[in-house]
C-alpha cells in the first residue's frame, strides 16, 4: 500500500515543479560527507533492525503476547514497517535520504528508525504490564504454574481452559489501566483454581482406590464382610481429606492412597473367607479350624517355638507374637554388642596408627641425627698474662673478665715421688 502511495505520489510530482528532494543543510554538504553519515546512519539502523529481531524472539519465552496482546501486536506492526522503509534503501543507499512519502517531509532512514523506536517503546510498555501482572495476581499465578506442574489440563481440560481465560482477563484489565478490578476478582479465581488441584491430585493418586471402593459396594462385599469394609471406606474418605487440606504433599498422599488400597485388599480377602464360611457344611468346621491351627504350627516350628496346639488358638497367636519379640530383642542387643565392639576395635586400630607414626617420626629424626657431621673441636684458648695484685679500687669494681690461669710448669717427676707437705705441716 505505501508503495502504490508512492508510485502515485510520483505521477503527481511530474506534472509539480519546486519540490525539494532533500532539505537545505544536507544539500549544502559535500556529496562524499552526506555518503560517509548515510553510511554510519544505515549501519547504525541495521543494528537497531538485528536487535528488535533478538528482542521478538525473546519475547516468547516470557509470554509477552499473551500479556500484553494489544501491545505487542503494535510492535510487530511498527517492526513491519521499519522493515518496509529498509527495503527501500538496502540494496541502494542513496535512497536513504530519499522521501519517505510524497507529503512526508521525513526520510526513508528517519521512517525506519522511528519505526524501530516505537517497536521499543511498545515491548517496553507489554514488559512493564507483565510484571505488574505478575505481583498483582501473584497467587493466581502460582496456582496456575501448580496446575500445570500437575498437568490439570490432561485430566480436566474444559475446566483448565476455562480458568486460564478467566486470568487473562484479569490480564487484559491490568493492561488497560484496571487493575482494580483484577484484584477484586482474584480471590474467585483462586478458589476455582484450587479446587481444580484438589479434583486432579485426587484423580491422579486416589482414583484407583475410588474406583475399587465402588466395586466392592456393587458386588454387595458389605453383607459378607461390613466392618472391614466400612474401615476401607473410612480410609478413602481420609485420604480423600487430606488431599482437600494439603494437595501439595504428595509422598503422604500416596502414603495415604496405598493404606487405603491394603484396607480395600483387606476387606475383599475377608469377605472371600466369610463366604467360604458360609457355604461350608458344618462337618468340615473341624477341618477348617486345623487348617489354620497347622499355619501356626508351622510358623512355631519355623521360629523355634514350642508347639502351642493344646493352648486356644487365640493364646497361640499371642505367645507365638511374644517369641518373636524375644528373640529380636535378643538379635537387637546382639547387634547392639558387635557395634560397640566394632567401634572400640576401629578406636584401637587408630591408636595404632598414631603410634606407629610418631615412631616412624622419632625413627628418622635420630637416622638423620646419625648421619649429620661431627661437630668441629675447639679452638685452642691463647694463656693471658695475669694481672698484678696491686690495683686500684676503682679498677677492682669494674667486671674482670674471665682470665685463664698461666700454664704450669713441667715437673720432672722422680721414680719414687715424694709427698707434698700441707700448710699445717709446713708450720
Amino acid at each position: 500500500m505505501k508503495r502504490d502511495f508512492k508510485i502515485a505520489a510520483i505521477a503527481v510530482a511530474i506534472t509539480l515543479s519546486g519540490c525539494a528532494s532533500d532539505s537545505d543543510s544536507t544539500a549544502s554538504l559535500p556529496l562524499e560527507t552526506n555518503q560517509s553519515q548515510a553510511a554510519v546512519q544505515i549501519d547504525s539502523f541495521v543494528q537497531s533492525l538485528e536487535n528488535a529481531e533478538k528482542t521478538l524472539a525473546a519475547t516468547k519465552s516470557t509470554e509477552l503476547d499473551w500479556f500484553a496482546s494489544i501491545q505487542m501486536r503494535d510492535a510487530k506492526k511498527a517492526l513491519a514497517e521499519a522493515k518496509e522503509y529498509y527495503a527501500e534503501f538496502e540494496l541502494d543507499p542513496s535512497q536513504a535520504n530519499s522521501s519517505s512519502g510524497f507529503f512526508s517531509s521525513k526520510t526513508n532512514l528517519q521512517a525506519a528508525e522511528e519505526s524501530i523506536a516505537a517497536f521499543n517503546t511498545h515491548v517496553t510498555k507489554a514488559e512493564t504490564i507483565r510484571a505488574e501482572a505478575l505481583t498483582i495476581l501473584e497467587d493466581a499465578f502460582s496456582y496456575r504454574d501448580q496446575l500445570e506442574t500437575i498437568n490439570a489440563a490432561k485430566y480436566y481440560p474444559k475446566t483448565a481452559k476455562q480458568l486460564e481465560q478467566k486470568l487473562k482477563r484479569l490480564v487484559d484489565n491490568i493492561a488497560s489501566d484496571n487493575a482494580d478490578k483484577a484484584v477484586s476478582a482474584q480471590p474467585e479465581l483462586v478458589r476455582k483454581q484450587r479446587a481444580l488441584e484438589v479434583r486432579t491430585v485426587t484423580r491422579i493418586y486416589l482414583s484407583d482406590a475410588q474406583k475399587e471402593l465402588k466395586r466392592l459396594k456393587t458386588a454387595r462385599i458389605g453383607m459378607h464382610a461390613p466392618e472391614t469394609l466400612a474401615q476401607a471406606a473410612a480410609a478413602v474418605t481420609a485420604a480423600e481429606a487430606f488431599i482437600t487440606a494439603e494437595p501439595r504433599a504428595t509422598q503422604q498422599i500416596i502414603n495415604k492412597a496405598d493404606e487405603a488400597m491394603f484396607s480395600l485388599n483387606h476387606a475383599q480377602q475377608i469377605a472371600i473367607v466369610v463366604k467360604k464360611l458360609k457355604a461350608m457344611p458344618e462337618k468340615d468346621y473341624e477341618r477348617h479350624v486345623l487348617s489354620y491351627e497347622k499355619i501356626l504350627l508351622n510358623i512355631s516350628l519355623a521360629l523355634g517355638a514350642e508347639d502351642m496346639r493344646d493352648q486356644a488358638i487365640s493364646k497361640q497367636g499371642k505367645n507365638l507374637v511374644k517369641h518373636i519379640k524375644d528373640n529380636l530383642q535378643g538379635e537387637q542387643e546382639t547387634l547392639i554388642a558387635q557395634q560397640k565392639v566394632q567401634s572400640e576395635l576401629a578406636d584401637e586400630k587408630m591408636r595404632v596408627t598414631i603410634l606407629e607414626q610418631k615412631i616412624a617420626q622419632l625413627s628418622a629424626q635420630l637416622l638423620a641425627a646419625e648421619q649429620a657431621p661431627s661437630v668441629a673441636p675447639l679452638k685452642e684458648v691463647v694463656p693471658v698474662k695475669p694481672v698484678s695484685p696491686v690495683k686500684s679500687a676503682a679498677v677492682t669494681q669494674e667486671k674482670a673478665p674471665v682470665v685463664s690461669e698461666p700454664a704450669a710448669q713441667p715437673v720432672e717427676v722422680n721414680s719414687e715421688v715424694q709427698a707434698v707437705p700441707t700448710e699445717s705441716e709446713q708450720s
